[in-house]
């Protein structure tokens, strides 16, 4: 280990330093309950049977490919936050042309494909991802409905996500290293939420064009700041600008390396003498980007 690097695991995390009522009240308790649509059927009870996931599944399908989103949201157990995600989907999004092909279930669980094309002023690209729903009994009326999730849509989307397609925000980067070298989340993966931050910030500055693209737009932060976009398909390249950084693609690497050691870690590298980042990764299934927003400091070695 280089000079002055300083290691400590902590309560889960692995840090390296370098120094430092009626048909109205109906729809009432199904939002809030989460059951969907339905009507006078005998309440049935218990998980759903293997009958009942297919049929509920292939409904929720159909409904989803015709472009049907209230449709498709009644077969859910939260219709409200289902049909504002699934129209978006078509309607700001511009999905369209979708295909679901269902695996095979394993308890309440399906996994499907889908295969469908994003077009945006005159602009086409297919699209193609795989994601999982599971379908479970409705506390009010017994129905098979699916558990809704916003993943059950795209694997990426988290609760308050949507999907949009447009120019992007703000034109791409091509984020450099300290020695030069070009940094990527395909090589780099923990840099992922990093670039998207630098291009919000910098891209414009960076001398950049922008692009069309199907990007996630996440729900603003608890603090009132707008996050960044995150890019899932181009549909017309920008131009990107150049913005060099102070990492170090060699401490990058190993810092991806060390992370991966650890359940639930996270690691941040710091020049002694400046403060520069030369690396930061994290390990961690909530995504939380603990190396530079955790607020429990580091033990001592």
């Amino acid at each position: 280990m280089a000079k002055g690097v300083k290691t400590a695991v902590i309560g889960g995390v692995f840090a390296v330093m370098l120094g430092g009522a009626g048909y109205g009240a109906y729809n009432i308790v199904s939002a809030v309950s989460g059951d969907g649509a339905g009507g006078a059927t005998t309440k049935k009870s218990g998980p759903p049977d293997a009958g009942e996931i297919e049929e509920t599944s292939a409904s929720f399908f159909a409904a989803w490919e015709k472009g049907e989103a209230a449709q498709a949201a009644s077969y859910t157990n939260n219709a409200e936050d289902a049909g504002a995600l699934l129209t978006a989907y078509g309607d700001d999004a511009f999905i369209g042309d979708v295909e679901i092909t269902p695996g095979k279930a394993s308890g309440a669980t399906v996994p499907f494909s889908v295969k469908a094309t994003v077009s945006f002023g005159g602009k086409s690209e297919p699209l193609s991802y795989k994601s999982t729903l599971s379908v479970v009994r409705g506390q009010t009326t017994g129905r098979p409905l699916v558990d809704w999730r916003p993943s059950v849509v795209h694997p990426e989307l988290k609760e308050g996500d949507t999907l949009v397609t447009a120019e992007s925000a703000q034109p791409p980067i091509e984020a450099l290293g300290r020695d030069g070298s070009v940094l990527t989340q395909d090589e780099y993966p923990s840099l992922g939420p990093v670039l998207d931050t630098l291009r919000q910030k910098y891209g414009e500055q960076a001398g950049g064009t922008p692009g069309v693209e199907l990007a996630i737009r996440h729900s603003a932060a608890a603090a009132g700041e707008e996050p960044a976009d995150t890019p899932l398909l181009t549909l017309a390249k920008g131009k990107p600008g150049t913005l060099r950084t102070t990492l170090s693609a060699g401490a990058q690497a190993a810092a991806e390396k060390a992370v991966q050691q650890y359940p639930e870690s996270s690691v941040v590298a710091v020049q002694p003498s400046t403060g520069e980042v030369l690396a930061v990764a994290n390990h961690r299934d909530d995504g939380f980007n603990a190396a530079f927003q955790g607020q429990v400091a580091p033990a001592p070695p």
